[in-house]
């Protein structure tokens, strides 16, 4: 590494050294470092000018994709780009600290649910909020508020088995009780699913060059439009369906499974041909839930039930499949494994908590029926805790519905994305609907949701993190994230 001991003063003239501060310039792609001074009280971005103009950078380089960036080594997370809006003083940097002047566009790998892993380059500096934008647009999804990324936990690449194991192992220790961690495996919930946080970088989550992402839907909102026309996203759509009836998150009867299964093999391999579509041809666990795999005579109801979709293309029978898996009762529905107190008693017993495009949901752990549903309407207000989550119904309720948990701020931010998306809707609907009397399903569906003058929302607080209750639910402070 090259360092340069001269020293250039950038807008320094008219100045005490009290507003000035030298700088250590480093360009990775040159291997050398320059000393600089700077007014504290310069914009990042016309500190990026400067250099750009004072220093010899020997790439060819488009200086709007360059930035500043403090490299943290020991820990990568704790790395950060300085906003080009910001000035100086904005950061705690002192006299001969280290600043990385580099391209802020890196590679990022993303897998889709059907195992296509492609390479993306995307802006470091960006929250995930702000990405999705720009990756939806490269995958060609339009709905781009309605997915997320997630840790890919079946990434080959040792260091990222090793982050997400620790996220897993940080997770588990909040919890101690090992007869519900097996009925959270049983009832496929949400809880252990890693879902990026949407308002912090990449980077900021441990995810680099060398990690793995995937790509999937997380509030299902307009899939109903989802259909030939959108082949991208009617096949992600497809797989997440098929994977959730395979592994059980939508529980099905044994008459059902067999459609799906042969709507499935229609979409894989095609027409039926009795030559070639013999017993043992598939296997079973890719096609049928566990509990139907070894049921007699199974294979032989599959191909009968897959000869009746001759002549149907792929793209219908993703269609006809994914209608299918919308008329289950568990459909749309994020599942969480919570404890709430028995009534009349005081003892905990296990819950599912379901949160949909519409409602909150009480669902039975072990058969998934409903229970009780909560229209989005009636929620009031919503807290999450360390330990427990609770809902307001207002004048729809006269108790608060509170509940044991450690993910409710994964439950919290489930209703309040979906409240997002409802008004995003909404409004977008009032802005191109002006003198037009155009009604879809969609925009019905809206008004069902959210009639007029009823979508105001505050956004939550969060609240403190110093009240840790282990034994029992109790019902902290409400705070106003609301319709009203």
């Amino acid at each position: 590494m090259v360092k340069n001991n001269s020293s250039t003063i950038m807008n320094g003239n008219n100045h005490t050294s009290e507003h000035m501060i030298t700088l250590n310039i480093h360009i990775p792609h040159d291997n050398i470092i320059h000393s600089m001074q700077f007014d504290i009280q310069m914009l990042i971005s016309d500190i990026c000018y400067n250099i750009q103009q004072h220093l010899l950078v020997t790439s060819d380089h488009d200086p709007s994709e360059y930035g500043l960036f403090i490299n943290d080594a020991q820990h990568s997370s704790r790395s950060y780009w300085l906003d080009p809006t910001k000035t100086l003083d904005y950061y705690v940097l002192k006299n001969e600290d280290h600043v990385e002047y580099k391209n802020r566009y890196r590679p990022l790998k993303i897998r889709l649910l059907d195992g296509t892993v492609k390479t993306i380059l995307i802006d470091d500096s960006l929250i995930l909020a702000q990405l999705m934008v720009y990756i939806c647009t490269k995958f060609g999804i339009a709905n781009y508020d309605e997915y997320s990324l997630v840790y890919d936990l079946d990434a080959d690449d040792s260091i990222n088995n090793t982050k997400t194991a620790t996220l897993l192992r940080d997770r588990s220790l909040q919890r101690t009780d090992k007869k519900m961690e097996e009925l959270r495996k049983k009832c496929h919930t949400d809880d252990d699913t890693l879902w990026l946080d949407q308002s912090k970088t990449l980077r900021h989550q441990n995810i680099d060059e060398q990690s793995t992402v995937v790509l999937r839907r997380k509030y299902f909102f307009s899939d109903t439009n989802i259909d030939q026309r959108d082949p991208v996203q009617l096949n992600l759509l497809y797989v997440q369906c098929r994977n959730a009836i395979i592994d059980g998150t939508h529980p099905v009867t044994y008459d059902e499974a067999i459609q799906f299964s042969g709507l499935q093999c229609q979409i894989q391999f095609g027409d039926y041909e009795e030559s070639k579509h013999k017993p043992g041809i598939i296997d079973i666990r890719d096609f049928l839930p566990k509990e139907y795999a070894k049921t007699k005579n199974v294979e032989k109801r599959i191909f009968l039930e897959h000869k009746k979709h001759t002549g149907l293309s792929e793209l219908d029978g993703k269609v006809k499949y994914t209608q299918l898996c919308r008329s289950l009762r568990t459909y749309g529905v994020t599942f969480f494994l919570v404890k709430e107190k028995m009534s009349g008693k005081n003892k905990l017993v296990p819950r599912l908590l379901g949160v949909t495009r519409d409602s909150v949901v009480r669902v039975d752990e072990r058969t998934k029926d409903f229970i009780q549903v909560w229209p989005l309407t009636h929620v009031k207000r919503w807290t999450a805790s360390p330990n427990t989550f609770t809902l307001d119904f207002g004048d729809y309720a006269s108790a608060y519905y509170s509940v044991q948990t450690n993910e409710g701020q994964q439950i919290s931010q489930l209703i309040a994305g979906y409240i997002d998306i409802i008004l995003k809707k909404r409004k977008d609907r009032e802005d191109n609907t002006v003198g037009n009397d155009i009604v879809d399903e969609e925009a019905t569906m809206i008004e069902d949701i959210i009639a007029p003058g009823k979508a105001t929302i505050i956004e939550p607080n969060r609240p403190s993190f110093d009240h840790a209750h282990q034994k029992n639910v109790y019902s902290p402070p409400i705070i106003r994230g609301m319709f009203s």
